[in-house]
């Protein structure tokens, strides 16, 4: 996927940065378009859809590297992976006042599908257009205005549509990634962390702390070193606080292995299945 689809689509001058329209929230209303999110375990779009929110975006290689005290999980968190793609983006255009950002991470496993993971911090965004101002998670605060909680009630009925135990959209579930290794065995007796938090270091921070809406989110990501640790892992179990990270939670390292690239095979095809446990 890298070297074949990635790569050969880098854009020359990058697209303009655009929001969703007015037809698109019409198309994500349809709960037949919006159930794909959740059901298309393909690492491309169906044909003929393309992307409606987190349309513009960036991607790299990466090595999850887990840590030695990964706290008895299973999977993925247990082994790392060498072999992941992760896609930087932006939900909508940014603003002189806001900017909404997320990361997909896409695990590819010996002969079975990728496993994939969604998390940013929050549908409402930040003030800031530091890309690692905040931590991700894949469990995020309710929207705070009516047009948010609008979109999160489609999610919600593709949610339930698709029979997911619970069709909560700000809270995806982790689980799949404790349930398989790398090499495409299954573990027996899987052990999963409730929520993961994705905390950016304090060189990843100081990367774009002075970046601003007029200074392109893809442009400044292009100058991410190879080699330095972007995030942090922590992994939390249900009723454990996130306002309290000890070193002892971490469960990995999130480090890119490529420059960060943006291409039209990222924006156009690749596809990152939303989790959600039936």
């Amino acid at each position: 996927m890298w070297n074949d689809k990635i790569i050969p689509t880098m854009y020359g001058d990058l697209p303009t940065l655009t929001a969703p329209g007015i037809w698109d929230l019409f198309t994500l209303a349809k709960t037949s378009f919006t159930i794909r999110s959740l059901t298309n375990d393909s690492d491309e779009l169906d044909v003929g859809h393309r992307k409606l929110v987190h349309a513009w975006g960036a991607e790299a290689r990466f090595r999850f590297v887990s840590s030695k005290s990964a706290r008895g999980y299973t999977g993925i968190y247990e082994s790392g992976s060498d072999c992941v793609i992760g896609r930087l983006s932006m939900a909508t255009k940014p603003t002189k006042t806001n900017s909404v950002p997320a990361l997909a991470l896409k695990f590819f496993i010996s002969g079975h599908k990728s496993e994939n993971l969604q998390i940013m911090n929050s549908t409402s965004g930040q003030k800031s257009h530091n890309f690692f101002e905040m931590p991700f998670s894949n469990i995020i605060p309710p929207p705070d205005s009516f047009a948010k909680r609008l979109i999160q009630n489609i999610f919600r009925k593709a949610a339930v549509a698709f029979g997911a135990k619970d069709p909560d959209p700000t809270h995806l579930t982790v689980e799949h990634l404790a349930k398989i290794l790398v090499d495409g065995t299954s573990v027996v007796t899987p052990k999963s962390p409730y929520r993961l938090i994705f905390k950016p270091t304090m060189a990843a921070g100081a990367l774009m702390k002075d970046a601003t809406v007029e200074s392109d989110f893809r442009t400044n990501l292009a100058r991410y070193p190879v080699g330095q640790v972007m995030y942090d892992v922590y992994a939390l179990d249900e009723g454990e606080s996130a306002d309290d990270l000890p070193a002892s939670k971490i469960v990995g390292k999130l480090i890119p292995t490529t420059k960060i690239v943006a291409s039209s095979y990222g924006d156009e095809k690749l596809n990152f299945q939303h989790n959600m446990e039936k």
